[in-house]
């Protein structure tokens, strides 16, 4: 199974992935995390390094927003070059295997339904898929807005095509968020279950 994890930047995918990790391994149920720009990230790691002396696996807050534009900069011009299919060609082999050893496979990153073969359209070619839409209410109880012109024109296509919808609060109370994920986590399984 194929579940994509969609919304903008520090809306908690990843969080969201390592709840639903620990809610799988508790059923004996295998999952792992594939990220479209954990390659990207490799092909800018040295350049950053050297440029930037950022660290682009292990930065602050502050170095991120520093290194966000070069990012999406990057990856839109490979995106642009294949029409949407670069970042998902290089993960498919190892999706198609895990999903094969009955892994569910989560896609923390769905960021583009542009292109005809973008990553939506991709993650939509597997017979057992998902697209999660994450969004976060700020303290004062108001949506993180989109980072950039990217996120602003993608976001709102992608929540219009997700499957489910999940908007929780911004808390360090992770059993707040483990209750806010639970209902959706329950209807993975159940999908997953009749597999």
């Amino acid at each position: 199974m194929l579940i994509g994890l969609t919304g903008v930047a520090q809306a908690g995918k990843d969080s969201f992935f390592l709840l639903a990790k620990e809610y799988f391994q508790s059923l004996n149920i295998h999952c792992e995390r594939i990220a479209l720009a954990d390659n990207l990230k490799n092909d800018l790691k040295s350049f950053i390094e050297d440029k930037l002396n950022i660290n682009i696996f292990n930065h602050s807050k502050e170095e991120k927003e520093l290194i966000r534009d070069l990012m999406v900069a990057y990856g839109k011009i490979k995106r642009q070059q294949t029409e949407g299919k670069y970042w998902t060609n290089l993960i498919k082999k190892e999706i198609d295997q895990k999903i094969k050893d009955s892994t569910i496979v989560f896609v923390t990153d769905i960021r583009y339904a542009y292109y005809p073969e973008d990553e939506l359209a991709w993650l939509r070619t597997y017979k057992n898929n998902c697209l999660i839409h994450i969004s976060r209410l700020d303290k004062n109880g108001l949506i993180i807005p989109p980072r950039n012109q990217e996120e602003h024109e993608n976001d709102p296509i992608l929540k219009k095509n997700a499957d489910i919808k999940l908007c929780w609060h911004t808390s360090e109370d992770i059993l707040l968020r483990k209750k806010e994920s639970e209902e959706i986590l329950e209807k993975i399984y159940e999908k997953y279950s009749r597999l």
